[in-house]
């Protein structure tokens, strides 16, 4: 117990009314939550009237380890004991799950089958269900591109559903409410028949754990009624993560009155640290609806208690100069609490790096084999913001016979998106013809289908079904199957295809060539090489655009796109022939196979919330995936603070090293690089605006002088990218962990990067010296409530209001009488 902060020690002995706790990463929030159980069961709460409710079930698994463990222990203040039962741990949709039982149990609800509707289930009824609903609706059209593609269209409709049951919202609000295209409305319809047919067949998905439940409380409020106010405490970990659903059956639980009208809540989170938007989490959920939901007093003993908010702002997971790069970029948002992260002096000294190189995957693999000379690769993790970022760092790491984990068993080469290679290559390996019919006519249908060349399904199915009674003369046996009454441009997409797939069969002659083979035809076939077959494909069939086309998400098409341009990358540096990748790319997955359990780790940014590594590698910081602009993604809109969010949480990770690795910035000495205009909107290769944003440079200078805790004797003078807000910034750190540090900042001029060949030095300086206001300070306005300055200028200042979540512009002599500083 001695050695809590001051902070949880607060939290610790919280004894009455509600409670909201904000708790930045790594600062000890289970260890606070385990010590405030054992305080309160000392103090004699009966464990039956605790609830503790978690995020997930590993979040579970952790908790109740930790809560067995420390119970038993005596108290450190008290010296006592804690011997009798323990409270109910929970994650939301396993107590969804037992409340379903009861319902079912009372005649509330109906029984319902044991196993759960499984992914692969959900999305062939889904599928099915698709295309009832365009051919019932009269669009032939939308039903002939579902049959066709059946990716494109299941993965976004059970993205939708999901959605829906996110929240209480009925299917046409939440569809207005997410980015999907027109034609997708018949995601709304096809919703109500999934959820006909699951209750014709008694079935529930995982989401229905909660979602059958509060949509029976919502309309039977007398049933929601029995659930309500048992318990006296009610914890909740993670709370920034909750969506609306999940906040419903909290304030079911809850009551408005709690265990004989005594009940409390106390929840734990992070604003700064929302990042599963698509899932329906929402920062406002802690930075607001707590408020809203438990606000109501009650008395007790006479005293009326309301809530308490507690701040939990020392971080036990790294040191200085990462707790001051992230302050600095959180620090942009808006929509978060003002909580400064401050690193516990029992943290290490974590160092902090910024590389600078064009090929990233290069540049993980040279800092891997330098990392593997010092400490195990299992230290180390590698976070992407997007899975086609890791395509071709996978690939480099294969080549070079490095191991790596994954999140999943599904390693780069066996991406979806690379099957079709794979079977030209089989073919150029001579390995094709030892496919049985079946499997020759699935290889079939991914050949003449990816990408679909807008021809009816059922006649490219005839197709595969007629070529593949062949085992030889390939392209011919395609051309001869191609059907006679389709258009002419039809026809042609479909020939092409044939001409690269004959450019395989060559290759495959010059494998084993007979006497009888033309001598050209040998030698043409051994000039062919693995990325020239897969280019010509490529270009053959115009592969990008129809990737384009098979999918409603930007971030599909960035993840399958950018997966397949790494793949030919690296077939480019293997340059190895068509005839003999095939064995190449076996081998490379064996290799993996056999490591598969060992070395680096690498993961996505969502995947690694809640996780820790000595050292994070994050690449591909350019202003291409930071912000990443993800729009059609079938969610809650993107914005720039979710995505700042999602960087801050990366950062977050390290504990003893944190690589950041960008673009090169173009500097205005330097030649800007010619571009065509094509080129120049499609691709945004300089550094991510959230890196100017982090000051790296003054976070590495003032972080090392804080780690040598000399006392400075006089002024130091250091260059900054955004004057005000770093020196505000540094004046708050110092102050809060008591160390002088007499700095003044000037502003760095020289080095600004610059991007569409306009300097950014201007766009991110702050205001003048002389500015009223300093950027992110706290105001609030007489009308318009708490906001936090955005600009200062000579007669405005822009504020961003919390209540409204609006910018708005002022005028100083207007509002100046209304404003006053926090």
């Amino acid at each position: 117990m001695n050695a809590l902060t001051p902070e949880q020690l607060s939290i610790v002995h919280h004894q009455q009314g509600h409670a909201r706790v904000i708790a930045v990463a790594g600062a000890g929030k289970t260890t606070t939550l385990v010590h405030f159980i054992q305080q309160r069961l000392l103090a004699g709460s009966n464990p039956k009237r605790m609830l503790v409710l978690m995020y997930n079930k590993a979040a579970q698994t952790d908790f109740q380890i930790k809560l067995q463990t420390v119970i038993r222990q005596p108290d450190a203040i008290s010296g006592f004991q804690y011997h009798g039962p323990l409270p109910d741990v929970r994650t939301f949709h396993a107590l969804g799950f037992k409340i379903y039982h009861r319902l079912i149990s009372e005649g509330h609800l109906p029984g319902i089958q044991q196993d759960l509707i499984g992914a692969g289930e959900m999305d062939g009824v889904v599928w099915r269900l698709l295309q009832q609903v365009a051919s019932s609706q009269g669009f032939e059209e939308t039903r002939q591109d579902i049959l066709s593609q059946r990716k494109k269209w299941v993965e976004p409709a059970v993205a939708f559903i999901d959605l829906v049951k996110s929240d209480l919202l009925s299917p046409a609000d939440m569809f207005e409410e997410s980015e999907l295209p027109h034609q997708c409305q018949i995601f709304i319809e096809t919703f109500e028949r999934f959820e006909q047919w699951r209750k014709e067949h008694n079935r529930i998905t995982f989401s229905d754990m909660l979602y059958d439940p509060c949509v029976l409380f919502k309309q039977r409020p007398e049933i929601a009624e029995q659930f309500s106010g048992h318990m006296e405490w009610i914890l909740v970990d993670e709370y920034q993560d909750v969506n609306g659903i999940q906040q419903f059956l909290l304030q079911i639980l809850y009551g408005n009155r709690g265990y004989r009208g005594n009940g409390q809540v106390m929840v734990i989170g992070d604003a700064d640290q929302t990042i599963y938007e698509f899932r329906g989490s929402k920062p406002e959920y802690i930075t607001k609806e707590f408020e809203k939901a438990f606000s109501s007093p009650f008395q007790l003993d006479g005293t009326e208690i309301t809530h308490t908010s507690y701040q939990l702002p020392h971080t036990f997971r790294y040191g200085h100069k990462l707790s001051l790069l992230a302050n600095q970029v959180i620090g942009e948002n808006q929509d978060r609490e003002d909580v400064l992260c401050l690193s516990h002096p029992s943290t290490p000294n974590t160092r902090i790096h910024l590389k600078h190189n064009s090929d990233y995957s290069q540049e993980v693999l040279n800092l891997l084999n330098e990392l593997a000379e010092k400490r195990p690769l299992e230290d180390v993790a590698i976070l992407n913001r997007l899975w086609g970022i890791s395509a071709p760092i996978e690939l480099a790491l294969l080549q070079a016979d490095m191991p790596y984990q994954l999140d999943h068993s599904q390693t780069v080469l066996d991406r979806f998106e690379l099957e079709v290679f794979w079977i030209l290559f089989e073919i150029a390996s001579d390995n094709f013809k030892q496919r049985n019919r079946r499997q020759r006519k699935a290889a079939w249908l991914t050949l003449l289908t990816q990408p679909f060349p807008k021809v009816k399904r059922a006649l490219l199915e005839d197709m595969a079904e007629n070529i593949s009674q062949h085992d030889s003369d390939l392209s011919q046996a395609l051309w001869d199957a191609i059907p006679k009454d389709i258009s002419k441009w039809q026809r042609q997409q479909l020939e092409d295809r044939g001409q690269v797939i004959e450019a395989a069969e060559m290759a495959s002659i010059a494998k084993a060539p007979s006497e009888s083979e033309p001598k050209l035809s040998h030698t043409k076939a051994r000039e062919l090489k693995a990325w020239q077959l897969a280019q010509q494909y490529i270009n053959a069939t115009d592969l990008y655009e129809g990737i384009k086309d098979s999918a409603f998400s930007a971030q599909q098409i960035e993840d399958r796109s950018e997966t397949i341009k790494a793949f030919v990358s690296f077939l480019r540096v293997t340059n190895k022939p068509a005839n003999k990748i095939y064995a190449y790319l076996q081998e490379l997955k064996q290799r993996h196979q056999n490591k598969q359990s060992s070395g680096v780790r690498i993961t996505s940014i969502h995947k690694a919330k809640g996780l820790e590594w000595p050292v994070v590698i994050i690449p591909a910081l350019s202003a291409r995936y930071y912000p990443y602009e993800a729009e059609g993604t079938f969610t809650t809109k993107s914005s720039e603070e979710s995505e700042r969010r999602l960087f801050y949480v990366a950062m977050t990770r390290a504990k003893e090293d944190l690589y950041l690795i960008a673009p090169p910035a173009w500097n205005k000495k330097q030649e800007k690089p010619q571009k065509t205009q094509a080129e120049t909107q499609q691709t945004k290769d300089w550094p991510s605006k959230f890196l100017r944003e982090a000051d790296f440079n003054l976070c590495q200078q003032v972080g090392e002088m804080i780690e040598q805790g000399e006392v400075l004797t006089e002024l130091q003078e250091l260059e900054a990218i955004q004057i005000k807000k770093s020196q505000s910034l540094i004046e708050r750190y110092s102050e809060k962990i008591q160390f002088d540090l007499p700095v003044k900042l000037k502003l760095k001029r020289d080095s600004q990067p610059v991007a569409n060949g306009i300097s950014t030095s201007k766009k991110y300086e702050l205001e003048d010296d002389d500015a009223e206001y300093q950027k992110g300070q706290w105001l609030v306005h007489g009308k318009l409530g708490k906001g936090r300055v955005v600009r200062d200028e000579k007669k405005y200042v822009t504020i961003y209001f919390s209540a409204d979540k609006k910018e708005r512009k002022l005028d100083k002599t207007i509002a100046r009488p209304w404003l006053s500083e926090i």
